[in-house]
């Protein structure tokens, strides 16, 4: 039976509590090489113009200190400005679609406008409408929301005053792009922060769920979801047959490799419905070539683009049409990346979680250039069956993370750690209007950082985030963006009349934490630290949703009511499924037990307990280390969806790997944990990490006494029939041994068991398949019993303490087969330095380890008390 409490967390093993400032001492070194990093999100230190762009743009803005912003370098190009084109769009072309039915820029009104009409609202200059409203098409209209109790949740949990602090000023100075036209507006609400969040009106959008109403004699939007960041008025699907060399126009004068740089215009076919292929009308599109950007990094470019193995099914362009028809592209998205085919399919547990951990970024700087799209199914049972599983209309969870640049004009990799970027989206399988194919629709969640670039933290469409030519990352990144499809969590309960669900509950989470980035919860910033971050305010709407979930459950008695009278309904078993999920992604949340008191505070907050309404963020060190299972990007991307996996979702991985022109500068590089770009101390690093974070359990703990009882059922008749052990009992004050026994438990127990176990051996969670883990197990078991007989032979030399006498080898080698095992099994580091702690206290108080270590010899084996018994 479903109760409110089946989604609480298992009791902790009480030993864990034993291990906590262990844990801590852990974090604290963890966290000091990540603040020895560039830390992901973190704009990048700038550089001083070069002559040949000043040149090029004499008119552009600097700011204060003589710093210009990206955003500034690529506004110096005209097709990068919203006032370049009409204002409003030419003719409907045959082969071309609105970039959504309705589109346009929003307008930030002045302050008079709002103290006359108070209220979250902007103005929205109209692309493209409902074929219902033509006559609103090039108007500018009111935008606002639907007056419901959702949106004025949440506009009240955003909504600030807006008074830049001395950190928003320095970091304006150092070329970052923050609300400036917002400083000092009183009650600046979730559309206004939007609409202002770029000091130009060129943030252009996609909406949703549109009313249109009458307010006087002017028609009003009223929307119920945010506003979707676009690129592009239009779309189309072409083939780009290669460069127009016919079109007389002046070439670029900067881009990547040798020079001449190619020509921005290239013939195209157009994809025919009719046929299914390309054979539609061919035609001239613009591409331009966009700015070099701090470092001499272009974001896209055009070099052997058309040759680009990425556009074998064809591209997506997005952009606008010029008064001549001229169709100017300003985002790519390779139709191969989403379509419902993948490359490869991947079958069973292990060998998803070896993909996972080793194959979705091995190679990385080779595979420049390339995208795979494959599929990992822990329980189909053929390739087909688990593609089945996907159908028009489904949703899944998009877990996003980029990695960094290296080659010749690489980013800095201290110690060669790459942090990257993590976010969370929705996938849809829709089926596309122009192929009449299933294929993805991808929109981002994005909890983004004030940045040089421009990027606004909030909603995204694919096509802005990733190919927009200007600031998107396809060309300029490697990307892995994995969609989860796993029913208990996609899928809405429904009890009776109560509907419930975690994953939308998540995206109006994640929607609330963007909009607080854009105006950094009043102070003009969002800064990045190791505490609030993009990865970590991520999960912290996770966090949020699941305590939502709770409440709800909590809060309605007639779920239970509900679950008692249909115990055989499918959304009882599929509830149990759910509050596993659900306690497992606590569990990676919270991993000590102790929620972060910004977290818990902010849960209140939105579910309306805490009275006050506002929400808090701490930056403070401790706050972080409570969840540092989320201060890595790539730690947050792996282990939630390998959470996903291991509860049966499936998981739909599309990488990019640099996609669309060839940049002989730059090559990419995956993202990393701590010190993951130097092979071996990357890798004992992951594991070390992957070890410590696996926590302890009741029914782990019961697995550690069932193979505790086996190795005793071996080793006390074979110890004590050889006199190697001897039954002694050795104690001391209670503070003596409180002592001892923490000693003993630093080393050997811990020592030993993250050298001989955790280091040497895979973690389970790599997914390496059983005959070379068996060869690993052996070399970590002779390994271990060597360790002893050198230990005997230098540290313990005098003590005769028989570490190398054969008894005692095969008892050892006994232990080390058991705690393999039992590390083999559970992958917990916790797990076999406790059972290696409690052999060791043991052997030293109760048969004769006291006397062997200490250099005392026991008398012909007999029972000999070496202090007063311990009482």
């Amino acid at each position: 039976m479903l109760r409110p409490s089946d989604l609480d967390l298992p009791l902790p093993f009480r030993a864990q509590r034993l291990v906590q400032r262990v844990a801590v001492i852990v974090a604290v070194v963890c966290f000091l090489g990540l603040l020895a990093t560039k830390t992901e999100g973190a704009p990048p230190p700038h550089e001083p113009l070069a002559t040949n762009f000043l040149s090029q743009a004499p008119d552009t803005e600097v700011v204060p200190n003589g710093v210009v912003t990206n955003y500034d370098r690529a506004l110096t190009l005209p097709a990068n400005r919203v006032e370049t084109f009409p204002p409003t769009p030419l003719p409907t072309a045959p082969s071309l679609r609105p970039n959504g039915l309705w589109n346009g820029r929003l307008i930030l009104p002045s302050q008079a406008e709002y103290a006359a009409v108070p209220g979250d609202w902007v103005w929205m200059d109209l692309w493209y409408s409902s074929p219902d409203f033509p006559e609103l098409v090039g108007q500018r209209v009111k935008l606002t929301w639907k007056p419901n109790a959702q949106s004025q949740a949440y506009m009240k949990a955003v909504t600030r005053d807006v008074v830049f602090n001395a950190q928003a000023e320095r970091s304006l100075a150092n070329g970052n792009i923050l609300p400036t036209r917002l400083n000092g507006r009183k009650a600046v609400g979730p559309l206004q922060s939007l609409a202002g969040a770029r000091p130009n009106d060129d943030v252009t959008v996609r909406l949703a769920e549109v009313e249109v109403v009458v307010e006087g004699d002017r028609p009003m939007l009223r929307v119920g979801l945010e506003p979707i960041q676009i690129t592009g008025r239009e779309y189309g699907l072409v083939k780009l047959l290669g460069p127009d060399e016919t079109v007389k126009a002046p070439r670029p004068t900067l881009c990547p490799g040798e020079p001449p740089c190619p020509t921005e215009y290239f013939r195209v076919q157009f994809y025919n419905a009719a046929s299914g292929n390309f054979s539609g009308p061919t035609g001239t599109v613009r591409i331009p070539q966009q700015p070099a950007m701090t470092g001499d990094r272009f974001m896209s470019n055009l070099r052997d683009l058309a040759e680009s193995p990425a556009g074998s099914a064809g591209w997506y362009i997005y952009g606008s049409r010029a008064e001549d028809g001229l169709f100017t592209v300003q985002a790519l998205k390779p139709r191969a990346l989403v379509q419902l085919q993948p490359d490869d399919v991947v079958l069973g547990l292990a060998s998803g979680r070896r993909y996972l951990d080793r194959d979705n970024w091995q190679g990385t700087p080779q595979r420049q250039g390339t995208l795979q799209s494959l599929l990992v199914s822990a329980t189909a049972g053929s390739a087909d069956t688990a593609q089945a599983q996907w159908q028009e209309g489904d949703y899944g969870l998009v877990i996003h993370l980029f990695g960094g640049i290296g080659g010749e004009k690489a980013e800095s990799a201290p110690v060669g750690t790459i942090t990257g970027h993590f976010a969370y989206g929705l996938a849809q399988v829709v089926r596309e209007p122009i192929t009449n194919e299933l294929q993805f629709d991808i929109q981002y969640q994005q909890i983004y950082a004030h940045n040089p670039n421009g990027i606004v933290s909030g909603a995204h469409d694919w096509a802005d985030y990733m190919g927009d030519m200007q600031r998107g990352w396809l060309g300029s990144r490697p990307v892995s963006d994995v969609v989860v499809k796993l029913d208990a969590f996609i899928a809405p309960f429904q009890f009776g009349d109560m509907r419930i669900s975690l994953f939308r509950e998540l995206l109006l989470q994640l929607q609330v934490i963007a909009a607080r980035y854009r105006v950094g919860d009043g102070t003009g910033v969002a800064p990045v630290t190791p505490a609030t971050s993009c990865v970590q305010d991520s999960n912290q709407a996770l966090f949020i949703a699941i305590q939502q979930i709770r409440r709800q459950i909590d809060s309605q008695p007639e779920i239970a009511a509900w679950v008692q009278q249909n115990p055989d309904s499918p959304e009882v078993e599929r509830s149990r499924r759910f509050a596993a999920l659900g306690n497992d992604l606590e569990t990676m949340l919270v991993p000590y037990g102790v929620v972060r008191p910004d977290w818990q505070a902010n849960a209140e907050s939105l579910a309306g307990v805490d009275s006050t309404g506002d929400l808090t963020s701490s930056r403070r060190l401790l706050s972080g280390m409570l969840t540092w299972h989320s201060m890595m990007p790539r730690w947050a991307h792996d282990r939630v969806a390998r959470i996903f996996l291991e509860h049966g979702g499936q998981l739909w991985f599309l990488r990019t790997n640099m996609v669309g022109g060839f940049d002989p500068t730059v090559q990419p590089v995956p993202p990393t944990t701590f010190f993951g770009g130097v092979p071996i101390l990357g890798r004992v690093t992951q594991r070390l990490a992957d070890a410590f974070a696996t926590g302890l359990s009741w029914p782990m703990g019961l697995l550690g006494l069932v193979m505790l009882s086996l190795y005793g059922l071996v080793a006390l008749p074979f110890g004590l029939r050889n006199r190697f052990l001897v039954r002694q009992q050795a104690a001391s004050s209670p503070m003596g041994f409180a002592l001892d026994a923490l000693r003993r438990f630093i080393a050997p127990a811990l020592l030993e068991e993250t050298i001989f176990r955790v280091m040497l051996l895979p973690h389970p969670v790599e997914g390496v398949p059983g005959d070379r883990w068996l060869l690993w197990g052996i070399v970590s078991f002779v390994a271990f019993i060597l360790y002893h007989v050198v230990l005997n032979r230098t540290l313990y030399r005098g003590a005769r303490a028989g570490l190398s006498d054969p008894r005692f080898l095969v008892l050892a080698g006994w232990l080390g087969l058991v705690l393999i095992a039992a590390y083999w099994i559970t992958g917990s580091l916790w797990l076999v330095v406790l059972m290696h702690w409690v052999v060791v206290l043991v052997w030293v108080y109760r048969f004769g380890g006291w006397a062997r270590l200490s250099g005392v010899r026991a008398v012909c084996g007999r029972e000999r008390k070496l202090t007063a018994p311990f009482r």
